[in-house]
């Protein structure tokens, strides 16, 4: 995909650094300045979905919480 992020030099950077924590960024273009009296620019993005990572899933216990034992009274335990 292209993306264009449109800016001050100093947006852009802090966008395009927050932008590759969710999109793979494989290339950045340079800034092109805008035209007239301006301290705006653009910056042209190529970037790509990175590939989904498993879920991973662990069972644990709270330490800070004393364990409670099932009551053993009903019959419907097993």
């Amino acid at each position: 995909m292209r993306i264009r992020v449109e800016g001050t030099e100093t947006e852009i950077a802090a966008a395009v650094k927050r932008i590759a924590t969710v999109l793979e960024v494989q290339e950045t273009s340079r800034f092109y300045a805008n035209r007239g009296a301006t301290t705006l620019g653009r910056v042209y993005l190529t970037v790509a979905i990175p590939p989904a990572t498993p879920v991973v899933r662990v069972d644990a216990e709270r330490a800070d919480q004393q364990r409670q034992l099932p009551d053993t009274s009903r019959k419907d335990l097993r």
